[in-house]
């Protein structure tokens, strides 16, 4: 059973996650050589001209990677942090035949995701940079006191929530709205434990139709998000 942790503290920090996720992501793209001992930014750029093939092969993964249809993305330069975990250089080939052969690595912040050949390591390679949104999942809960609580705001969900309803003797739960709309129902009264499709609208009110005294309870549960801006660095050896 999940403890009561919602209040108005967690409904400003679910809003604020909401609005990052809202916000536009700038895309920074830079292409880069790298050899032993270092290299002027300029050598770079003339070194990346000089290898059309490996360029080509390193801005393909990467818009690959923020790509608004991938299965690893929730939209464009938009990342979700659980899918991209579990990326590969076998997966990635598939998807972004011109890499394939080559030396590969994939950052995300301090985190290596894909890793094969010695990229960077005396041998030359070009960078491609994105600044991206990285979204996680989180699970969140409330638990809504009926006899004092009518209606409870969720600010972020992905448009499923699950509702426990735990009646008394004295009271009697009968429906259950979302939006405006009724997503449960039953005259005799509502006990038990239920999953729900809802409406995509943020925020979402869920209301609560009950008769008698006392208290009785509801539990919600929901899936939000909590997203932040991160640097993406793909890159790729001859």
């Amino acid at each position: 059973m999940i403890p009561a942790c919602i209040g108005r503290a967690a409904s400003s920090d679910a809003r604020a996650q909401a609005n990052l996720v809202g916000f536009a992501v700038a895309v920074l793209v830079v292409a880069s050589v790298t050899v032993a001992g270092g290299a002027l930014a300029n050598d770079a750029l003339s070194d990346a001209d000089r290898q059309p093939a490996t360029a080509h092969a390193a801005g393909a993964l990467a818009d690959h990677l923020v790509d608004a249809s991938a299965s690893h993305t929730r939209g464009a330069n938009d990342l979700r942090r659980a899918a991209v975990s579990n990326l590969s250089a076998p997966a990635l080939d598939a998807a972004v035949p011109p890499i394939r052969d080559r030396p590969v690595r994939v950052a995300l912040g301090d985190d290596v995701l894909v890793e094969r050949g010695n990229v960077g390591d005396g041998s030359e390679s070009v960078l491609v940079e994105r600044r991206v949104l990285v979204t996680r999942t989180v699970r969140r809960g409330e638990r809504v006191d009926l006899g004092e609580t009518r209606e409870v705001v969720v600010d972020d969900h992905d448009g499923r929530l699950t509702v426990e309803v735990d009646p008394t003797e004295t009271r009697r739960v009968t429906t259950v709205s979302a939006g405006g709309r009724i997503v449960l129902h039953d005259p005799a009264g509502l006990d038990g434990r239920y999953a729900v499709a809802v409406p995509r609208q943020y925020p979402l009110r869920i209301a609560f139709d009950s008769s008698g005294f006392g208290s009785g309870t509801a539990t919600l549960e929901w899936t939000a998000r909590n997203a932040s801006a991160e640097r993406l660095a793909v890159t790729v050896g001859a």
